[in-house]
């Protein structure tokens, strides 16, 4: 079980993610696209995001020349698919107030449990799901946060 934690900026465009007190990775996004750009323990990721309200993104190594995978959003529901490696990962808020979520794949998962009252920073428990799965997890909770707030 591998124990991260997260900080976020204000504007959720930036979330820093660390191990113990030394950085491990980061997510950019922008404010005006549902496109990003990470890394998480030497995994470097460009996504980008295709279809109304980015209902599917992409995952790119970080030239953005190769896809790794990709991420399909339904955003009525509020979940999300993550397809990484040919493995395929569910995500989903765990309460209404839309602050905790998991990704899993039914063997292993990933809980993301905020400890501010802003939810800019929290923790992450993760039991096995790879690096990249975890940034990917980072950019669909940013892509959630955008949609809800353009609305």
């Amino acid at each position: 079980m591998t124990a991260l934690s997260w900080k976020s900026n204000f504007t959720e465009t930036e979330c820093r993610i660390f191990r113990g007190k030394v950085i491990a990775g980061i997510l950019k996004t922008t404010l005006w696209k549902y496109d990003g750009r990470g890394e998480l323990d030497g995994h470097m990721l460009t996504f980008k995001s295709k279809g109304l309200f980015s209902s599917h993104t992409e995952i790119r190594d970080i030239e953005g020349q190769r896809v790794l995978g990709d991420i399909d959003c339904n955003v009525f529901r509020s979940k999300a698919s993550i397809t990484f490696d040919g493995i395929s990962y569910d995500w989903r808020f765990e309460s209404w107030l839309r602050g905790k979520w998991v990704v899993s794949n039914g063997e292993s998962e990933a809980r993301f449990e905020p400890v501010g009252f802003w939810k800019r920073k929290g923790n992450v428990i993760n039991e096995d799901i790879p690096p990249p799965v975890i940034l990917a997890s980072f950019f669909v909770q940013a892509l959630f946060h955008k949609i809800s707030s353009a609305s």
